[in-house]
């Protein structure tokens, strides 16, 4: 068999329900600043959690963020977070050469990302769930627009028509 031992991304099923407004607010509203950032950016732009882990600061310029061929204008309210988080960054360990965005005490005298749960670990909330959350948001607002969806988030068809079920429930 010339598949054998290839593997398959399994394509999700279930219906992805939508996270409480509240709870979303509350954390962009955390009075850490890395965790304030780490929400927006996925509640506002529907990074992944590795994408934010990953962020370095040069993929930043000019209140736009640059990720792969993406070009993506920030919004005010993600602004305003990585603002307020690189001024913490940099009061706290300035001279830091850790190029990633988001560091803490363990890896900025390094030149490593944070680990899979930095920032996630202080919320009620996953990564996922958050994307999912936005993903959600964007196709109640589009009616269920999948080439929009597929474009917008860099998803395939059939991870679009998951999202546009949820019109249906």
């Amino acid at each position: 068999n010339p598949m054998r031992g290839i593997a398959l991304t399994p394509v999700a099923t279930n219906i992805p329900l939508p996270l409480d407004t509240a709870l979303i607010r509350a954390e962009l509203n955390n009075p850490n600043p890395a965790v304030a950032l780490a929400v927006a950016l996925v509640a506002f732009h529907a990074l992944t959690g590795k994408q934010v882990r990953e962020l370095k600061l040069t993929d930043i310029v000019d209140g736009r963020l640059r990720l792969g061929s993406r070009d993506i204008p920030l919004g005010a309210p993600v602004r305003t977070r990585l603002t307020a988080w690189l001024d913490h960054r940099n009061t706290t360990w300035p001279a830091s050469l850790n190029p990633h965005v988001l560091i803490n005490r363990r890896t900025a005298p390094r030149l490593i990302p944070v680990s899979r749960s930095f920032a996630w670990d202080q919320t009620g909330i996953s990564p996922q769930a958050l994307r999912e959350d936005r993903i959600i948001d964007e196709a109640n607002a589009t009616g269920g627009d999948v080439k929009r969806i597929c474009e917008l988030f860099c998803i395939g068809v059939e991870s679009a028509l998951r999202y546009t079920r949820t019109l249906d429930t």
